[in-house]
């Protein structure tokens, strides 16, 4: 593996949150830089990418290599794209699966809309469910991406301020010097030292193996400075001329030594450790260091303590407590803060070998300590669900989280002063709103009704701590929440009134304050009624709601210009071209249409993804459709063309079966258009194209939708060409989705009277 990395400014990686980015070979040109820029544009961390995407080392070889490699990660970033599904590559079939064993939250990240179902179905079916987040969302009544991937790394990354906090709780620091071939004999001095628990709490810096080189001065020094003991690992490769170790970091810590002894005014301690695999024999005896070879370099190891082994656990323990009782350690008071962040420590290996196991002790016990440390619950409740450290359980953090709550609620009923202003009502009401989006996720909408309702009770409660202002603001924020819940279950008429009170506020604070973001929040509640309006096929309101938002919309973005204000706009303008579409008032569809064509379009040569250029292929057939129901053909087909040259392109550049489903669509529709002008025979080639397309969605996915699509171009491309094989085809696939599903039947009927 050819192990790189990128930072802010191609900074210095050391010490920062450790990120592992992988992606199918095909995409990483596109992907790699996108997605990179979005996590260092919210947090400082390094990430690493492995360059050789299709390195030909040894399959077992190059697992082991990458489990090392991934288990001292904090968070492993997939770009997901239809050829990352459906095709092979070591992201999909070795990395993933192995950020998985080795219990690395995982983060995929959509490029292209439509994927989630399918994500679940092909990749994490038979594994924890793995959330996906899309970065292309054009729903604003969704949350957006950025809001999503920041409460995301938020959840799992440790960043400088709170890693700063967790070094600052060791008792001491100790220093390991080792060669970077001997990169496994320092890990296992490491677990060694922190096996004993008098140690847990003593920090460990050693060179991260990955940083390539050894040019490392002032990162050496800064860290020997810090530390009070130096732990050597001693193998044969200190045996080698010019080794590092030998040459600068032992006469380094001789140096120190030598001067605190004469000085009497620094505590600094040196312990060497042999380190040597019993077994491994080379050539014909125990694999262990010559020290003649070593003294012959002129380096003497006659003026250390005595240099101890490794296997020889009691005497090795002795050696370390004299050597730590007689250095300046810092006291700890064993609260449950400290704990919590030493266990954060060990979760993310902050200056100790990562051992999760030894992390999620220390958790709960912070947890459950007499005085907890809400961080460490908080945290527990992210692990279950984030799959770090432990499996993905919903269960467990379900109770995490509602335990929680439970105690920001007893801190909050303990002292809610408004003047001292602790914040504990906030994190109570936050609390109860994670706790009802995890029951969602769990599949338990009722139970998520209830704690959503909970933390609707309480706004009242947050109003003497927060303010009018941001209590209604929370308000509104968990009414659209149930109102969406309420969805779910079939009550419509109780999500309309919880979506009618959110508008409410939000018209309220648009009025009052008339921030942008009061103004787009007040959009997306008459957005949301508007959907729930055409869903009752109310188009009036429907229509009501739709207005009131463009209006909005469009004021936004003549302040902002923004990408986003333009989607927002376009979504609009789009559900209003549905409307009128539906009352078969085609011209006034077709002027709200090409507004949102207008931006799709601006919005596809900005922004260049596949997934806005699809965006403008999609507004493009809705433009056809208009022009053929209004009898322009050859408009409609002009539109239908250009729509399907895109969604062919895209097609072409990603092996999307998304696009290519767009794509047989749009070319069945520009070969009807065809056909109503006349021009048979291009239509004929444009149905048969449409067929293959279709042909191929079908052997790739066998769904049930991919089935019935199939069924259908065939019968119209049968019928207009007399085409008996692909009647007979449209015929079979009908009979036998019609078997589980009998309204299937009509089309299959329909067929049978043809043949």
């Amino acid at each position: 593996m050819d192990l790189k990395y990128i930072t802010r400014e191609m900074s210095d990686p050391r010490g920062k949150p450790k990120v592992y980015f992988a992606c199918h070979p095909e995409d990483f040109d596109t992907a790699f830089p996108l997605l990179t820029k979005d996590i260092l544009d919210h947090v400082n961390c390094a990430i690493w990418y492995d360059a050789e995407l299709t390195a030909g080392k040894g399959e077992t070889e190059m697992e082991e290599e990458l489990e090392w490699i991934l288990k001292d990660m904090q968070l492993v970033v997939f770009a997901i794209t239809s050829r990352f599904i459906y095709g092979k590559s070591r992201a999909k079939d070795v990395e993933l699966p192995a950020a998985l064993r080795k219990r690395v939250p995982v983060l995929p990240i959509a490029l292209e809309n439509g994927l989630g179902n399918i994500f679940s179905e092909k990749v994490s079916k038979d594994g924890p469910k793995i959330q996906l987040v899309s970065k292309y969302v054009t729903d604003p009544t969704a949350t957006p991406y950025e809001d999503v991937l920041q409460t995301y790394l938020d959840s799992v990354i440790v960043g400088e301020k709170l890693a700063s906090r967790v070094r600052d709780a060791f008792d001491a620091y100790v220093f390991l010097s080792y060669r970077k071939k001997d990169r496994k004999h320092a890990q296992r001095l490491m677990r060694l030292i922190h096996q004993n628990k008098q140690f847990r709490d003593i920090a460990i810096w050693y060179d991260e193996y990955l940083i390539p080189g050894e040019d490392f001065h002032k990162g050496i020094e800064d860290a020997f400075q810090k530390s009070s003991l130096f732990a050597m690992a001693v193998t044969p490769h200190l045996e080698e001329p010019g080794n590092f170790v030998m040459k600068e970091e032992y006469p380094m810590a001789r140096k120190r030594k030598s001067k605190g002894e004469k000085e009497k005014t620094e505590d600094f301690e040196i312990v060497p450790v042999e380190m040597y695999e019993k077994e491994d024999a080379k050539d014909g005896k125990d694999w262990r260091i010559d020290l003649a070879k070593v003294k012959e370099q002129g380096f003497q190891f006659t003026d250390l303590p005595d240099l101890q082994d490794e296997h020889r656990r009691q005497e090795l323990d002795k050696t370390l407590i004299d050597a730590l009782s007689r250095i300046a350690k810092k006291e700890n008071n064993g609260s449950a803060v400290h704990k919590f962040f030493i266990g954060l420590a060990y979760l993310c290996g902050i200056d100790v070998e990562v051992n999760k196991r030894k992390a999620l002790s220390l958790f709960v016990h912070a947890a459950l300590d007499k005085d907890p440390c809400m961080e460490a619950t908080a945290k527990l409740a992210d692990m279950y669900l984030n799959g770090e450290g432990v499996n993905v359980n919903l269960e467990r953090a379900v109770c995490w989280q509602g335990l929680l709550a439970e105690q920001y609620k007893a801190a909050y009923d303990k002292n809610h002063d408004p003047d001292e202003h602790k914040g504990y009502g906030t994190a109570y009401f936050k609390a109860l709103r994670k706790l009802s989006d995890i029951y969602k996720d769990a599949g338990k909408t009722r139970e998520a009704i209830e704690a959503a309702g909970r933390a609707l009770n309480f706004c009242a409660e947050l109003e003497r701590e927060v303010g009018v202002r941001e209590q209604e603001r929370d308000k509104a924020l968990i009414l659209n929440r149930l109102g969406s819940l309420y969805l779910e279950t079939g009550k419509e008429a109780a999500a309309e009134d919880c979506f009618v009170k959110a508008g409410r506020i939000y018209e309220k604070q648009a009025g009052e304050i008339g921030t942008q973001r009061a103004r787009r929040d007040l959009s997306i509640g008459y957005e949301r009624l508007g959907d729930l309006c055409r869903k009752k096929k109310d188009l009036d309101s429907a229509e009501s709601y739709y207005q009131k938002a463009k209006a909005l919309r469009e004021k936004l973005l003549s302040e902002t210009l923004s990408a986003g204000a333009r989607r927002d706009l376009s979504s609009v303008l789009t559900k209003l071209g549905n409307v009128r579409k539906s009352r078969k008032e085609f011209a006034e569809a077709g002027k709200y249409y090409g507004e949102a064509l207008a931006i799709d379009q601006v919005l596809a040569g900005e922004i260049r993804s596949p997934q806005a250029w699809d965006d403008y292929g999609v507004s493009l057939t809705k433009i056809g459709d208009v022009q053929k129901a209004e009898g322009k053909l050859p408009e409609a087909a002009h539109c239908y063309r250009k729509a399907c040259g895109i969604f062919k392109k895209n097609t072409e550049k990603t092996d999307s079966r998304i696009f290519k489903d767009h794509e047989a669509g749009g070319t069945e529709k520009y070969a009807s258009a065809l056909k109503k002008l006349g021009k048979t025979k291009e239509a004929d080639r444009l149905y048969r194209e449409a067929v293959a397309l279709r042909e191929q969605l079908y052997e790739e996915g066998k769904t049930v939708s991919a089935a019935h699509a199939l069924a259908t171009v065939c019968y119209n491309t049968a019928v207009f060409s007399n085409d008996k094989a692909l009647l007979l085809r449209a015929y079979e696939i009908w009979t036998e989705l019609s078997t589980d599903n009998p309204a299937y039947g009509k089309y299959r009927e329909k067929a049978e009277k043809q043949l």
